[in-house]
Parts: structure tokens; C-alpha cells; sequence
């Protein structure tokens, strides 16, 4: 991307204010399963903005959504922040980005790695410790599977996106 950190800035808060749009007013565990949405984001951002957009953009969407719920916002920005930290972790430590190229199979791994560790810790602060949600097995297994899913999809898409439509622009 361009050197311009306004571009950058605006950019990451934009994919930030798209996830909280889409996800911020959903109460638990709704907003677990439309997981692939932050996903996605979060994995675009980190192939658009760079090392630390995803971190930047979690940030974001935490504050926006922990705004919304004012009781939980600060396990809303923990989580949300901890889901950047990781993508961004994950995909520079993976090299999912060679070059201007995203590689679409680590991507996958990346986001699939993060978003399973992010949906459990979540789900297990939402279901098990404080109780705002049953703690049933087969609400607990749908959720988990349904988040390593929707981790794969994100990572697939956002690489595919990005190497076919955006690369030549950033």
C-alpha cells in the first residue's frame, strides 16, 4: 500500500466500522456464527494495510462494538484486539503475503488458527465463566465448528480478493 498513513488509517477503520455494522448489534451467541464477517476484514486488512492492519482494525471494531454493549466492553475490545493480534501474527509469522501475492493456502491456515483460538476463548468467557449463555454441548460444538469453518472461508476469500482484485490497486 501506499506510503500515505491517512490512506492506511482510514482504510483499516473503515474495514473496522464494516464489521461492526455487521455484527455489532447481534447479541451471543448470534454474533458468533456471522464470525467469517470480522474474519474476512481482518484478514483483508492485514493484506491491504500492512503489518499491524488487522491489529488496528480489531481495535476498532472492539471499541465500536464494546460501545454498543457498555457491560462487556472491555472483553468486547480485549477480543476483538486479540483476533488482530493473532491474524497479523499469524500471517506474518506464516508468510501468508509473498511479495505483493497472498498465498491462499497458508491464509487459510492463519485465519483458521486464529479465529478457532479467538471463537473458543470467547465462547468459553460467554458460556462457561459468565453464564450469559447456556452451556450446552451441542450449542458449544456448533458454534466451534461453524467458527473453524467460517475461519477457512474468511482466509480463502480475503486471498482470493486480494490477488484478484485489489493487489494491482494497493
Amino acid at each position: 500500500m501506499s506510503a500515505n498513513p491517512s490512506r492506511r488509517v482510514a482504510l483499516a477503520s473503515l474495514f473496522g466500522v464494516l464489521i461492526f455494522v455487521s455484527i455489532g448489534f447481534l447479541p451471543a451467541p448470534t454474533g458468533d456464527y456471522l464470525i467469517i464477517v470480522e474474519a474476512f476484514f481482518l484478514a483483508l486488512s492485514f493484506l491491504v494495510v500492512g503489518r499491524g492492519g488487522a491489529t488496528y482494525v480489531g481495535v476498532v471494531a472492539g471499541i465500536l462494538i464494546g460501545l454498543v454493549q457498555p457491560t462487556f466492553f472491555l472483553v468486547d475490545v480485549a477480543f476483538a484486539t486479540l483476533y488482530g493480534v493473532l491474524i497479523d501474527a499469524t500471517c506474518l509469522g506464516l508468510g501468508a503475503k509473498k511479495g505483493n501475492t497472498a498465498r491462499t493456502s497458508t491464509m487459510v491456515v492463519a485465519v483458521t488458527f486464529s479465529t478457532s483460538v479467538v471463537g473458543f476463548g470467547a465462547y468459553y468467557v460467554t458460556a462457561v465463566m459468565t453464564n450469559l449463555v447456556p452451556n450446552q454441548i451441542g450449542l458449544d460444538a456448533s458454534v466451534l465448528l461453524f467458527g473453524l469453518i467460517s475461519g477457512a472461508v474468511a482466509g480463502f476469500l480475503a486471498a482470493r480478493v486480494w490477488n484478484r482484485y485489489l493487489r494491482s490497486r494497493f
